[in-house]
């Protein structure tokens, strides 16, 4: 995404999920220590022509995303890179459309199935999430309590929502926002909700909710601070264009990435205590006819991150990161309290308007 993490539950997730589908295996590709973090990079089983998407990350380190083959077909799967490279094929209702967003530390996952609406797969049975009209739908994040989150349709809208259990509550967009596409796209254990949303701009920004804070059916996110960019090398002027953020842990400590003015994408950690954003790309990220990418779309309660990253031919490769044992007097990066191919808009499917 070497074994570095220790005391994980290795073969967990060979245990809950393995009569999904079938038995296959990552590939590893390098792995390299950097800004405080060990990178341990892969690709996903085969076919990945088109490159390896990896959405999402549980407590106890299995990631779900899916490859990309040549014809466009995705297939998706498990794994726990830090424990091995034994994967799991995800069989969601024979769909090659179908996408594996979020998994939980029970195993459940959830994604888009391919048909124009949200799932949960459990045990190997993918079941629909959202009926009476509001479709198409999909699903990005589940937490440990089984809560749900992602964006469904009514009319022209587009809203988040939570569901958990049968409850579904709509995610609205912060106050002032004059439409009404909002992507909530993680949730903690703890019912903090981040996301993104279209901004009056015209671009994505990031937002925060609580589920403590529904009234009546709804919950309003609050608008989060766009970040300050660094300067990038081989990017000189690039200035701020969208933020997304993707994924929270219990301690408030949320990941996403920005879009700048050359079309690049960076990631970022960002304390949702503090307001701090530190940024952090994959090493092995390259640029690609002017273009690089870096999304971390997940991170658990232990600091574990995952996402992926674009090589020097525009293909996408998976990670998972480590905050690493620093040198002597050197310093920990995460000191902060902080559709493939280029052209990328989102992993996911339901940037601002179902792009």
């Amino acid at each position: 995404m070497t074994t570095i993490r220790m005391g994980t539950l290795a073969g967990l997730a060979a245990l809950i999920l393995g009569s999904s589908a079938g038995a296959a295996n990552i590939t590893p590709i390098k792995t390299v220590t950097a800004n405080g973090y060990t990178f341990l990079n892969f690709d996903g089983p085969t076919p990945n022509t088109g490159g390896t998407t990896i959405d999402g990350i549980s407590n106890n380190g299995t990631v779900v995303g899916f490859t990309t083959a040549a014809n466009g077909n995705l297939t998706n799967f498990t794994a726990n890179p830090g424990t091995g490279t034994s994967a799991t094929i995800l069989n969601i209702n024979n769909s090659t459309a179908a996408m594996a967003n979020g998994i939980n530390s029970t195993g459940t996952i959830v994604g888009f199935d391919g048909n124009n609406n949200g799932f949960s797969l459990v045990n190997g049975t993918a079941s629909p999430l959202i009926g009476g009209g509001y479709t198409p739908a999909m699903a990005f994040g589940i937490n440990d309590k089984g809560m749900i989150v992602g964006q469904y349709t009514t009319g022209a809208s587009t809203p988040g929502f939570l569901l958990n259990g049968v409850a579904l509550t709509t995610i609205d967009a912060p106050t002032g926002s004059k439409s009404d596409i909002v992507n909530a796209q993680g949730i903690n254990n703890n019912g903090l909700i981040v996301g993104f949303y279209l901004g009056n701009d015209g671009q994505d920004h990031g937002f925060t909710a609580s589920t403590s804070s529904a009234s009546s059916g709804h919950i309003t996110g609050l608008t989060v601070l766009d970040p300050t960019i660094p300067n990038v090398p081989g990017e000189p002027g690039a200035t701020f264009v969208f933020s997304q953020i993707l994924g929270v842990n219990d301690s408030g400590l949320a990941v996403g990435y920005y879009g700048d003015s050359t079309t690049s994408q960076h990631g970022f950690l960002y304390n949702t205590i503090t307001g701090k954003y530190t940024f952090l790309d994959d090493p092995n990220a390259a640029f690609h006819n002017g273009v690089e990418v870096t999304q971390i779309t997940g991170i658990t309660n232990s600091g574990e991150i995952t996402g992926f990253y674009t090589d020097g031919n525009g293909v996408a490769h998976g990670f998972v990161a480590f905050a690493a044992v620093p040198e002597p007097g050197s310093m920990l990066l995460l000191g902060i309290g902080v559709i493939l191919g280029v052209g990328y808009t989102r992993r996911r499917a339901g940037r601002t308007s179902a792009s």
